[in-house]
């Protein structure tokens, strides 16, 4: 009795090291790796996202910040998420290119004269 191979990439990748496919299909073995590896970018594929620069993160905050918004709607205008959104605001704030503002219970963020200078840098580099 035949037992049947494992499907997934791990496992053929084992196989392939192992020349078990190959002598099981007669499949020279540059042929044999090629075949792997574009069952592998076919795999993984979906998975990739749009990485995007810091210069056009940086620019989506502060055009976010054109009017004064509490930090969720800078996020959601931005399309980032915490972590990064946290790590440039933090960034920003210190360098002077945002003002927040208390108002109450809520911490709005607004982008200040050097803020504005450097959006219009990088979206003049940008075109």
């Amino acid at each position: 009795m035949v037992k049947p191979l494992p499907t997934n990439c791990y496992c053929i990748e084992r196989l392939v090291s192992e020349n078990i496919i190959q002598t099981l299909l007669e499949i020279p073995q540059t042929s044999a790796n090629a075949r792997i590896q574009d069952f592998d970018s076919m795999v993984h594929q979906k998975k990739k996202r749009i990485i995007r620069p810091q210069r056009l993160i940086v620019a989506a905050i502060l055009e976010a910040c054109r009017t004064p918004s509490v930090q969720h709607w800078i996020m959601v205008k931005a399309r980032l998420g915490y972590d990064t959104f946290w790590k440039h605001m933090n960034e920003l704030v210190s360098h002077g290119m945002m003002n927040t503002l208390n108002d109450g219970s809520k911490t709005l963020y607004a982008i200040n004269e050097s803020g504005l200078n450097l959006l219009q840098e990088i979206q003049s580099a940008l075109k």
